[in-house]
């Protein structure tokens, strides 16, 4: 298994990324670590196109900010979303995040995917909650995380079942990523031969949310990873097909929680 050099958020947190095995990466991008370290610090998480099944193994993590926290369950699974979301890490906190790819969530889970829009629920829900204790319990009983993650993988591997992803949305999710999600929904639908009505709810239930803002996400991460400080958000925002200063900075918004300036002056995000 191969990890890429830890990232450093100030000195309160860490994230390292580890490839999963062969057997895995059909189904599963990476394998993320996260840490604080001595202090309790709040991160912003935006929108993604993976859905995240996560173990902690250390501390408390939370949704939300001040009085409006959640505490988010030892074990749980995130569904797509397209607002950012506020993290909170008690100190000496620790997540283990499975990123799974599009389209392949069905390998591990029967439920309607696109039901999870929005939503982030205990592993207890989907899997008979004495094995997720069991699970849970060896994770953080391992010494290291190359215990934790070979721990893991065994889960993910026995849960793993056939399942053929849908070509229609396989082929979709690629022209998107593609076309940096500028690409219109007749477009798509006429690449895969399909009603654009019939081709959404095949989309959505392979993926686990609409075409449309699966494309709005991908567009918007595409231009906050172009980013760079010599970069004026106008030309930021003309790069990305917003002509209209207005309407990006309302999109922008949206999707992150702040305004662009405000954003790009944060150094604690991902």
């Amino acid at each position: 298994m191969v990890c890429t050099k830890p990232v450093i958020f100030g000195q309160a947190m860490t994230m390292e990324t580890h490839i999963p095995s062969p057997a895995l990466q059909p189904y599963i991008k990476a394998f993320h670590i996260i840490e604080s370290q001595g202090l309790p610090l709040e991160n912003r998480v935006l929108p993604d196109t993976s859905l995240a099944l996560a173990f902690r193994v250390g501390g408390q993590v939370a949704n939300g900010h001040g009085n409006q926290q959640t505490v988010i369950p030892e074990a749980s699974l995130a569904g797509l979303r397209q607002s950012a979301r506020l993290i909170s890490y008690q100190p000496h906190s620790g997540t283990i995040v499975a990123l799974l790819r599009e389209g392949t969530a069905a390998a591990f889970f029967r439920e309607p995917l696109h039901e999870m829009k929005s939503l982030t629920l205990g592993l207890d829900s989907f899997f008979a909650p004495a094995e997720i204790a069991r699970v849970q319990d060896q994770l953080f009983e391992a010494r290291n995380h190359r215990m934790r993650l070979a721990i893991l993988e065994r889960f993910l591997l026995a849960k793993l079942r056939p399942h053929e992803p849908d070509p229609a949305a396989v082929h979709a999710v690629t022209a998107i990523c593609h076309a940096e999600g500028r690409l219109s929904m007749a477009e798509l639908a006429n690449g895969v031969c399909l009603s654009q009505d019939a081709f959404e709810k095949r989309f959505r239930r392979a993926v686990g949310i609409s075409p449309k803002p699966f494309a709005d996400i991908v567009r918007l991460k595409t231009l906050i990873g172009a980013y760079r400080p010599d970069r004026s958000i106008q030309r930021l925002a003309l790069e990305g097909g917003y002509f209209d200063q207005a309407h990006f900075n309302r999109a922008f918004k949206r999707f992150t929680g702040q305004s662009p300036r405000l954003f790009f002056s944060q150094s604690r995000f991902w």
